[in-house]
């Protein structure tokens, strides 16, 4: 036991003789979740046993639980087992640990350095892209929409449902009653069912408990009240100017989505079950602030939606939605202004038509949690790396000389940023932090004692005081005291710095603070607090605060700053807004509302610069000194930010002015519950592996084909040596145009393509090509792969070669229609099966996935019909079936087989296709469906054949049309191998 006690101490910074046995960690010694992790992992480490799959850390609660654990699993608790040599290392616990991302230290990644950076002109430094941490952006795309679930309503099902006053909680609890579910109304108001007043979140509490005893089992929680704030006051603000500050007080918070939380809280369990519901409507301000004409925005609305998808994490069973409808599409109401909704304009069907909607995504088998809703089309969100080059450099946010006002700079992260952003831009500091650094007595801050020294004079001077009590008052001197060597620090750099002692949740003190200083040239807001507990545990008060700081905090110092004319606001924010965590269902809220304020502000402001960096778990300190909890939680799925790489992440994004919101982190796909990364073994952009620069209208990448990855290629080789496929080429090439040309624009023509020189896998080894893309105006993307050899050295031998080239045209909607006409068929016979004679390695040299004419309907020598048709069950990249393309790759290959195929029949000859004048792509081709492709041979020159080919539907719809075609004449075939003897046409029918 008391090798337990000394870990504890180790860890906690208690003395050995305060560490009581039967004391509660976490009630009477404030030992956190996270920092349990961190005491079970040394002591498992040291008595070198390994953890049960079902050990749940909350039952081995204070010392002598823990002490009876281990002497159960090895024996008396000092002596380590004889012979156990290294500890073992324990297995992560099936218990829902969490960790504090974004402002507490945790692990860095083991392996390759996450900390490398490349250095820009004048002595910028940017992050390495292939570091494990990546800079991503967030943004919408469009998604199907969803299945339905196996039961197609809500029979035996009680929903408690808080209603507005505009007719949504109406028509939603209508569709629920008539889906056969029951429903409780809790609010205020002579219709609720149940008398709640959602302003009081302190009285909601006891009123859901009174709730659940009196109506019983209950199955899902609507929460609609949040919409009135919406319809009364942001709307409003939004047309007359009002300050947004002004539209968050404590009543609104409260109904918003405070009172949600004491909710849930209260209905855990009841909640926590196979097939429960709970969700909300919201209004641009969860999917649709990512994307352009997005409506007024309600930060409230976001931080419900924050607290939504940690409730998604906290309860496995649950259906947890959010669906943000967008205000944008009802422009056409007579007498709008702005395009706005406002209350008198929600027209019943409307109403009616959300409220449809939004019953369905509680019906679907999508377990998202947030999606949205605009012209009857559903977008989700998605976030893609997008690293920041030195070619990218504007001109910094921040101006030298200039003044900022940073909320809790004084320590740890924010304190080590601002040491950078001094060093590089002389700024003058006003700090505003909730540590007293005048009012610690002198003698605690002798630089000479430690925290057990200080921890035995707090003990003498206070001997009544309980042991947490203790800890906290030396905590609290141990942040001074770094404050003040902090402080100190920047002073000696040459600037000014004012310290400021506030509570950022003051309105009063913080107005104060500000008018004190005459010159602000921009706001940092980093004040934070993280307290990690589920939410059957968490404390009402403990969630009001960590919310608070970050809240408040912000709308305090917007309405401080409210007249005057500044430059930029800064937030930090966290992973957490965009995934959701166990145990930080208050930081998660508080963070999503932060992002969502800062983008509100900047359609009130567009000139002025607005950034949330949203960071993962920064590594350094703390938990990073112990590789034992680094193993467990990175066997969570989590990468770490090093110091130096998040502060080197900042510092570039001073630099850039395109992005609101940034997010860094590493693509931790195990801790992405709704998909927000994309399947990692099916990128959106298969065929690019990494991106190597890029600035606004360029970028480059590079891709490494292997035939142990590439698995296609084995299915197109001439003699057994792999090739890599025209219509791959086109693919690859437009992934990259792809990625310049900005969401929601649909790709629609491709020209001046050419294959000046094919790609071999010679002895089928790896072969590296560079992607390049390049914008040509607004519309137009040029593109190329190359290729640079290099002997077995390494070193670059010779010119590199150019592979693929073409222009790739953007428009912001598809091609109009186009139809054609079928011609008159010319039946085809053959002497032998199809497949034989088309699918011969003699010939066409595909098999497997490409094996795509499944019939020939008709030729006549000038013209050539084929049913086309991708069955393929087979992987085309190893573990992906059906890869995300930009184009219709496969059957793209299989229109350019036709030509190939048509000489055959005539001339002989193998031909590969070389250029195209125009490919263009008019709707969408889907797998497992059967099309006509048209091909016409117009023209023939010593080297190549020309072809026009469309893809059509058997109704005529083009799909794919392709103009001038030109094949390259390879050799004729051998007398052996031709099939022109076995191929007749019969008298022409009608399709």
């Amino acid at each position: 036991m008391e090798k337990i006690r000394e870990i504890i101490a180790d860890q906690t910074g208690y003395t050995t003789d305060m560490l009581e046995d039967d004391l509660d960690l976490e009630a009477d010694l404030g030992i956190d979740t996270v920092k349990q992790v961190e005491i079970f992992a040394k002591t498992a480490s040291f008595f070198g046993f390994d953890v049960p799959d079902d050990l749940k850390l909350r039952d081995l609660n204070t010392i002598a639980k823990l002490a009876e654990y281990v002497a159960a699993v090895t024996g008396p608790p000092d002596t380590p087992p004889e012979g156990s040599g290294s500890p073992k290392t324990p297995a992560a616990t099936k218990e829902k640990e969490t960790f504090a991302a974004g402002e507490k230290s945790a692990p860095a990644p083991l392996g390759k350095s996450a900390g490398a950076s490349v250095s820009g002109d004048h002595g910028d430094e940017f992050p390495d892209p292939s570091a494990p941490v990546k800079r991503l952006v967030v943004r919408t795309q469009e998604a199907a929409l969803p299945a339905d679930k196996a039961s197609t309503d809500f029979t035996g099902k009680t929903f408690v449902v808080t209603p507005d006053s505009h007719g949504f909680a109406k028509a939603v609890i209508e569709k629920i009653e008539e889906k056969k579910g029951r429903v409780v109304i809790a609010g205020p108001g002579r219709d609720a069912d149940f008398q709640c007043d959602l302003s009081d979140i302190r009285s909601v509490e006891e009123q859901a408990a009174a709730l659940k005893e009196k109506h019983g089992t209950i199955n899902g929680f609507i929460h609609l009240a949040s919409l009135d704030a919406y319809f009364s006051n942001t709307l409003a603000a939004n047309l007359k100017g009002t300050d947004p500050a002004a539209l968050t007080d404590d009543a609104e918070l409260n109904r918003g989505f405070k009172s949600v939380f004491a909710v849930i809280k209260t209905l855990f369990q009841q909640l926590d079950t196979e097939s429960s519901i709970i969700g909300t409507i919201t209004f641009d301000s969860v999917v649709f602030p990512y994307m352009e004409g997005c409506g007024p925005i309600h930060p409230s609305f976001a931080a419900l939606s924050g607290l939504l998808k940690t409730v998604n994490k906290e309860m496995d069973k649950t259906l947890v939605k959010v669906v943000d409808f967008s205000n944008t599409p009802f422009s056409d109401i007579p007498g709008n202004k702005d395009g706005v909704i406002q209350p008198e304009d929600l027209k019943p069907e409307t109403i009616e038509a959300m409220a449809e909607t939004f019953i369905t995504e509680l019906l679907s088998n999508d377990t998202r949690t947030e999606v949205g809703y605009r012209n009857n089309t559903r977008y989700v969100l998605a976030m893609k790396p997008e690293p920041l080059f030195y070619h990218t450099r504007q001109e910094p946010i921040i101006e030298p000389g200039s003044t900022m006002l940073v909320t809790g700079g004084a320590g740890g992260i924010t304190y080590e940023i601002i040491k950078k952003v001094v060093e590089k831009y002389q700024t003058n500091l006003i700090i505003l932090d909730i540590n007293d650094i005048y009012g610690v007595d002198k003698k605690y801050l002798e630089n000479s004692i430690g925290q057990p020294e200080i921890m035995a004079m707090l003990k003498q001077d206070q001997p009544q005081a309980k042991p947490l009590e203790i800890k906290k008052a030396s905590d609290r001197i141990m942040l001074v005291r770094k404050a003040v060597k902090n402080i100190e620090h920047l002073e000696a750099m040459g600037v000014n710095v004012s310290y400021n002692v506030v509570d950022v949740t003051d309105p009063e003190a913080v107005k104060a603070a500000v008018d004190r200083h005459e010159k602000i040239d921009g706001v940092f807001h980093a004040a934070g607090m993280e307290m990690s507990q589920f939410i059957p545990k968490k404390e009402l008060s403990a969630f009001e605060l960590v919310v608070d700081v970050k809240v408040k905090g912000l709308v305090n110092l917007l309405t401080a700053m409210a007249n005057r004319e500044y430059q930029y606001l800064f937030t930090f924010s966290s992973v957490t807004a965009r995934f959701g965590n166990e145990g930080q269902v208050d930081y998660t809220s508080a963070n999503d509302f932060l992002s969502k304020a800062l983008f509100r502000e900047k359609q009130r402001h567009p000139g002025r610069n607005y950034k949330v960096y949203a960071w993962t778990a920064w590594s350094g300190t703390g938990m990073a000194t112990n590789p034992t909890v680094m193993k467990v939680l990175e066997e969570r799925g989590i990468q770490f930010l090093p110091m130096d790489q998040g502060v080197t992440f900042f510092m570039a994004d001073l630099l850039n002015q395109d992005e609101l919101e940034m997010v860094f982190s590493g693509l931790d796909y195990s801790f992405d519950r709704d998909g927000l990364l994309g399947d990692p073994a099916n990128p959106d952009f298969p065929f690019l592996d990494e991106i190597t620069d890029r600035d606004k209208n360029s970028a480059t990448f590079s891709r490494t084909l292997d035939i142990e990855r590439d698995l296609f290629l084995r299915d197109h080789a001439m003699e057994d040596v792999p090739v890599f496929l025209g219509s791959t080429g086109i693919e690859t090439l437009a992934e990259a145009a792809s990625s310049l040309a900005g969401n929601h624009r649909h790709l629609v023509e491709l020209t001046d393509f050419s294959i000046p020189y094919g790609i071999k896998l010679l002895k089928e080894r790896p072969k590296e090509l560079t992607i390049r893309a390049e914008k040509q105006g607004e519309d137009h993307v040029l593109c190329t792969i190359s290729s640079q050899f290099k002997n077995p050295k390494g070193i670059a031998m010779g010119d590199p070669t150019l592979h693929y080239q073409g222009k790739f045209r953007f428009a912001d909607a598809p091609l109009d229609r186009e139809t054609t006409d079928l011609p008159v068929f010319n039946p085809v016979a053959f002497d032998g099966d199809h497949r034989e004679i088309v699918y011969n390695p003699k010939r066409l040299f595909m098999e497997g996935l490409f094996e795509t004419i499944t019939e020939v309907n008709s030729f006549d020598e000038k013209t050539l019909v084929t049913t086309l048709e991708d069955t393929s069950t087979k992987e085309f990249f190893r573990g992906t079936t059906r890869p995300r393309f930009q184009t219709p790759a496969v059957i793209v290959d299989a229109m350019f087989q036709t030509g190939g195929l048509f000489e055959f029949f005539t001339t002989s000859q193998t031909v590969l296709p070389y250029r195209i004048g125009s490919l263009k792509f008019y709707r969408a081709v889907e797998k497992n469906t059967p099309y006509y492709c048209i091909t016409t041979k117009t023209g023939s020159s010593e080297e190549t054949n020309t072809y026009q080919l469309k893809l059509c539907r058997q109704d005529g719809t083009v799909l794919i049309g392709v103009e001038d075609f030109e094949m390259v004449r390879l050799n004729m075939l051998e007398e052996q191998d031709r099939i022109d003897h076995r191929v007749t046409y019969g008298a022409a029918s009608k399709a």
